[in-house]
């Protein structure tokens, strides 16, 4: 199985840009020919969190419409700097909503189960896993019991060095997560994004792939009393190839610009 994970785009419309020098729109086109372009199609398409930057109707149905046009199934989350309902009501293929109104998926079409967990505290930058939702993941992980599976959301749940990035990170619900994910036995990775580079670490045993942005980075400064700071790093995203034998195996890819 091959899936491509994208993240972070921070989507804006009409030639906006981002911080007054992010191109997000050109960014995100860039990414959509990359993905059209590869030589071996993606089985699925995993959005992790931060689609766009207002969280405007005409933000998402603009990343609707592009991604539609790949034909590949595309399942998402929501990031810090989304909202639920025009989510909603734009990709409705691509997300789905719980009875509590979180946006989490889980998907059996493929021999490995696919959970998307969402993590977001509208408003917030920081990341929750609620009551409800650990509910809804417990219940979820009981029915798949025996079963591989993959979880991808929006903040990871490891600390990085990047002190102000992990200071908005999962605040809340990380010990009963790692208590779920040890229960099962059959996680396979954890696909995260929010924090703008790659990083790899692990989470209760478990392989934790944090893919950079598709279209900006956040510099790595590992002193502990800096702000994050955005840089015109390049646009990247991931590919990970999954098979029973053996497990998750992921690439971090450039965006290719066209020539």
């Amino acid at each position: 199985m091959l899936i491509a994970q994208i993240t972070d785009t921070h989507f804006l419309t009409n030639n906006q840009k981002l911080a007054g020098k992010f191109d997000t729109g050109s960014a995100f086109e860039h990414l959509i020919e990359s993905l059209a372009k590869l030589t071996v199609k993606p089985d699925l398409i995993l959005y992790t969190g931060d689609l766009g930057e207002d969280a405007t109707h005409e933000e998402y149905a603009h990343i609707a419409r592009e991604l539609r046009a790949l034909n590949i199934p595309v399942r998402a989350v929501p990031g810090n700097h989304d909202k639920r309902a025009p989510m909603i009501d734009e990709l409705p293929d691509m997300v789905s909503v719980t009875k509590d109104g979180h946006l989490c998926c889980v998907d059996t079409s493929f021999d490995l189960a696919i959970i998307g967990l969402d993590t977001i505290v509208e408003g917030k930058p920081h990341g929750a896993l609620c009551a409800k939702r650990l509910a809804w993941l417990k219940q979820t992980l009981t029915d798949l019991k025996g079963i591989p599976a993959l979880i991808f959301m929006h903040h990871p749940p490891i600390t990085t060095g990047l002190r102000a990035m992990d200071d908005i990170g999962l605040l809340e619900g990380g010990a009963e997560f790692k208590a779920m994910i040890e229960e099962h036995g059959k996680i396979e990775a954890i696909l995260c994004g929010h924090l703008h580079r790659s990083i790899q670490g692990t989470f209760a045993g478990v392989p934790v792939r944090v893919s950079p942005s598709a279209s900006h980075q956040i510099e790595c400064d590992l002193r502990v009393d800096q702000p994050y700071k955005l840089v015109a790093e390049p646009a990247q995203y991931m590919l990970h190839i999954w098979n029973p034998e053996n497990g998750v195996t992921s690439h971090t890819v450039p965006v290719k610009h066209p020539v």
